[in-house]
């Protein structure tokens, strides 16, 4: 009996000793199988029709967000490298490495979209450390390059392929805008994808003006009242548009009056959409085409970081034919550069920039005591310092934007005399110098005037408020445009021709109100990068208003003006094209 009990352990220990030696025999056949020894199978990789990978597959509109990983393993990439996602989706780029950038443009070549930690400062390439995470939601369709500012020369670039867009195609209604607006400014800023309303007034009553922004986001289809309230209540028929300075983009806006009001500010301030503050310039920096006190500024485009002024309105006395170029890169006192005069007196000009080259196509006059429409069109070219000649536009109109659109510059409805206000939407072409109406942009729904109104240049078209087609009830509605089918091609401009230099600029159609230079321009005066120009007038404001141009800018013979047909300079007598005459109405209100 005690024998039997002594057994027992080692049988049990001889049994559990054999079960796992069969465990481990039966684990090493596996692992030797043929089965288990194949490489593993690749992951599936899904493409779009052009062949460039898909990250999940064909993306949704519904605010997705992919990610991508920022150097990792330590390598000079990012992974994945090109990712498709549709517009309204978000990309989150997360930091695996130290010393990295995710910087938007060609390789190398900051173009100031998005770029990390927070879309400002993108020329600067600010590098960022492991951990770190940025995110961008892409609101309109298209190609979006980027790089690593640290390590683009390895080969640390990437592509966000945005495809999708807006529907329905053609007009439709927007939401409600959160106020009834008139002469307000709109400007699509292409950092954030949003369309942004500066300053006007909900009434023509005095104390009504609207020291605010507003923001309407193509992503979520509705419009938020910004916190900042804006520097000062001139916030009316203000020029505005976005310039970047050191490669941070923000919304500049120029002079203005308020309601019920005869005279009219110079200031200069700028909005951060990013930040949502406003900063106002020094009165160093005020325009000088109002030295008076009393004007308005006229048609206004950016071009080459620069914002342009053409012509503008003395209040209730004549339509005024300066142009002043604006520097925000240029040193405190020294942003502004007198321009030669346009051909005639124009306000509230439909103004916009294709190619370097500023067109007006129709503008505003004061005749009789009151405004009238004009098809005034010209073309102002501000390398060569000159303006030429473009077929006028077949209606008269003002009191209107003009919008770069697929190379086109298109005219938004706008004027006051019968039938005006309008729905038309004109098309001007600078390759074949011709104009075409309700095409390829068709008329919108809601006659208007003075209303608030943008573009991102190639898919949609924003525009809302502004007074209803008797010219008198402000509005709060709101119209989009949609190219859904994709944007047409920009012409290749074909013509070319030599332009001549103009003479010193000699006022020809400001009765009142051209700035004298009184004072020598410092040697800290010089406006940065305008080589061309030996002096200018003085930013220091005086009331002395005899219309002497001391800043004669030169142009050189030889300069190409390529999309302006016959852009000889020409300096009118009188009016260039013909201003209808219509029934008088009440005095205007600026």
């Amino acid at each position: 009996m005690k024998r039997s009990n002594a057994i027992r352990p080692v049988f049990w220990l001889a049994t559990m000793f054999a079960i796992v030696f069969l465990v481990r025999a039966e684990s090493g056949d596996r692992r030797t199988s043929p089965h288990t020894m194949s490489a593993p199978l690749a992951p599936i990789q899904i493409v779009d029709q052009d062949g460039r990978p898909a990250v999940s597959g064909v993306p949704s509109a519904t605010s997705t967000i992919v990610d991508v990983t920022v150097a990792p393993g330590g390598s000079f990439t990012f992974n994945p490298s090109t990712v498709n996602i549709s517009v309204g989706d978000t990309v989150r780029w997360t930091w695996a490495g130290s010393g990295h950038s995710v910087t938007s443009g060609p390789p190398c070549v900051a173009d100031s979209q998005y770029c990390s930690p927070n879309d400002m400062n993108c020329a600067s390439g600010i590098l960022s450390n492991s951990g770190t995470v940025y995110t961008h939601t892409f609101s309109q369709a298209g190609a979006y390059s980027y790089f690593c500012a640290a390590h683009c020369a390895f080969g640390m670039t990437g592509a966000v392929n945005v495809s999708g867009g807006c529907t329905p195609s053609g007009w439709s209604a927007g939401p409600t805008m959160p106020t009834m607006l008139v002469r307000a400014v709109g400007v699509w800023f292409p950092t954030d994808g949003n369309f942004y309303t500066m300053g006007g007034r909900t009434a023509d009553t005095a104390g009504s003006d609207f020291q605010h922004v507003l923001r309407y986001s193509p992503v979520s289809n509705t419009w938020t009242q910004m916190g900042v309230t804006l520097p000062d209540n001139t916030m009316n028929n203000m020029a505005c548009g976005v310039l970047a300075v050191a490669g941070t983009p923000y919304i500049y806006c120029v002079g203005g009056s308020a309601a019920g009001q005869t005279t009219a500010t110079a200031r200069v301030f700028f909005y951060n959409p990013a930040t949502d503050t406003a900063t106002t310039l020094t009165g160093a920096d005020n325009w000088p085409g109002n030295a008076a006190g009393t004007i308005l500024p006229g048609g206004f485009a950016v071009t080459n970081d620069k914002l342009y002024i053409l012509g503008g309105f003395n209040i209730n006395v004549a339509s005024t034919n300066q142009i002043w170029q604006f520097d925000p890169n240029g040193a405190v006192g020294s942003k502004w550069l007198q321009r030669v005069n346009t051909p005639e007196g124009i306000m509230y000009a439909p103004t916009c920039a294709i190619n370097g080259i500023i067109y007006v196509g129709g503008a505003s006059d004061y005749s009789g005591g009151t405004v009238i429409d004009t098809t005034n069109s010209f073309s102002f070219n501000p390398t060569s310092n000159t303006t030429g000649a473009i077929t006028a536009i077949p209606r008269a109109t003002g009191e209107t934007r003009a919008l770069t659109f697929n190379g086109r510059m298109l005219v938004i409805g706008g004027g006051r005399v019968t039938p005006n206000p309008s729905t038309e939407v004109d098309a001007y072409d600078p390759v074949s110098n011709s104009w075409a109406v309700n095409s390829p942009v068709p008329m919108f729904t809601t006659a208007r005037r003075n209303f608030p109104t943008d573009t991102d240049g190639t898919t949609r078209i924003w525009l809302g408020g502004g007074y209803a087609s008797d010219g008198v009830t402000p509005l709060n509605s709101m119209e989009i445009f949609c190219a859904a089918a994709g944007a047409s091609p920009t012409p290749t401009p074909t013509a070319t021709t030599t332009a001549t230099a103009t003479a010193t600029p000699t006022a020809t159609h400001t009765p009142v109100v051209t700035p004298t230079a009184t004072a020598t321009p410092t040697a800290t005066h010089t406006p940065v990068i305008t080589p061309t120009a030996t002096a200018t007038p003085t930013a220091t404001h005086t009331p002395v208003v005899t219309p002497t141009a001391t800043a004669t800018s030169t142009a050189t013979a030889t300069t190409t003006v390529p999309p302006s047909p016959t852009p000889t300079a020409t300096a009118c007598t009188g009016r260039c094209s013909p201003t209808p005459r219509p029934r008088f109405t009440p005095r205007p209100r600026p």
